[in-house]
């Protein structure tokens, strides 16, 4: 799975994570702008999912940071082209990346159950299963991150395998605690991708904005996919890093960030529903002004089609935005663990309701004669 002849993993992962960082920026960014901006309206603001985003971009740059630092010192290339010293500290922010690095994959999982709660407004045992899943997930994140430096005592013989009286646990606990996490990550990947869709089909919302909104999470699912690659590389990388345990290192690394990168744009992709309006209204505006030469016969006409495309557009990116927003009049539980009694008997939820009665009579009206007043019922 991992090329070996290549030579340079140091100045090629050094090039793509620090790439994946600048788009996934520029797209959290514009996740906040429509937020405190072009979501006014709606009364969007900043919410769990956002702050959590945040977390994880700030995260995603001091791991570029140290790895940048890393490579510096020689992470990458091969242990026999390192002198003592440069091996050394390669190892040890190897050990410092590793156990950041994780989070940096898990933590986005919990911007995405932020995002669903806006999106789907789902009860209590929904929120109690997403939870559960996400918690656990952190914790064996929490176990491998710590066994990063507690597997060697003491913890510098990790790096420095000439201090005296040094020990290390055998590698396989790492592995194993390496493969069933990552399992267990691409699990909740493909989990928080496909599970919703059903229920954001369901939404009160246009057909268009539904799909817009299921075709946006769904792309979460390439995080599985690169959890999967990233699985049939470890058993690859831990036999390498037996010999050469500073050469595969940046490889690993580019799967993990890319991971919690996508996880990131994928969480970010339905709050730019806004944007997308605006942008699409200013082209629109500029086309049909541009088209305007004098000539009037069918202006009207063109006139109600733009206005009546425009308005279509805007309701639905409205319906969106406060689907996202939290604007969702319903508080039932959309995505129920088991079914509740009101669905399984076939009744309807009831609510607030406003009906118009009209009534209506009819009479022959002979010539010369008033016709009677009635009276029209509106409750």
């Amino acid at each position: 799975m991992i090329d070996l002849g290549r030579n340079d993993y140091d100045t090629f992962a050094n090039q793509v994570i620090w790439s994946l960082l600048g788009v996934t920026t520029i797209i959290v960014g514009l996740r906040i702008f429509c937020r405190l901006y072009i979501g006014r309206n709606q009364q969007v603001g900043l919410g769990l999912d956002d702050y959590v985003t945040v977390l994880c971009l700030v995260l995603s740059l001091v791991v570029c940071v140290l790895a940048t630092i890393a490579t510096g010192y020689g992470l990458g290339k091969h242990a026999y082209e390192l002198d003592d010293d440069q091996r050394k500290k390669a190892l040890k922010y190897n050990v410092i990346i590793n156990a950041v690095l994780i989070w940096q994959f898990s933590l986005p999982k919990f911007a995405i159950i932020a995002i669903l709660k806006r999106i789907l407004n789902y009860g209590t045992r929904t929120a109690v299963l997403f939870w559960t899943l996400g918690l656990t997930s952190q914790a064996c994140i929490f176990a491998v991150s710590v066994w990063w430096f507690k597997q060697c005592d003491p913890v510098s013989f990790g790096w420095d395998k000439s201090i005296k009286g040094g020990t290390c646990a055998d590698i396989r606990i790492m592995s194993n605690l390496a493969y069933f996490t990552s399992a267990y990550s691409a699990f909740l990947d493909i989990f928080f991708a496909f599970y919703p869709l059903p229920f954001v089909m369901r939404l009160n919302m246009p057909l268009q904005a539904r799909v817009a909104v299921a075709a946006a999470l769904s792309l979460s699912s390439l995080a599985f996919v690169v959890s999967v690659i990233k699985l049939s590389a470890l058993g690859d990388a831990f036999a390498i890093s037996a010999t050469d345990p500073t050469y595969t290192v940046p490889y690993l690394d580019i799967l993990g960030i890319a991971e919690g990168y996508i996880l990131i744009i994928c969480s970010s992709l339905p709050t730019l529903g806004p944007l997308f309006r605006a942008a699409k209204q200013k082209l629109t505006s500029r086309d049909v002004n541009t088209n305007r030469s004098g000539v009037n016969v069918g202006s009207s006409g063109h006139s109600l089609h733009g206005s009546f495309l425009d308005s279509k557009e805007h309701r639905l990116t409205d319906e969106i935005a406060r689907s996202i927003g939290g604007g969702s009049s319903s508080s039932v539980d959309d995505i129920p663990l088991v079914a509740s009694k009101l669905r399984a008997s076939g009744a309807t939820d009831t609510g607030i309701q406003k009906t118009v009665d009209f009534t209506m009579t009819s009479e022959v009206v002979e010539p010369g004669s008033q016709p009677q007043p009635h009276s029209t019922q509106i409750f």
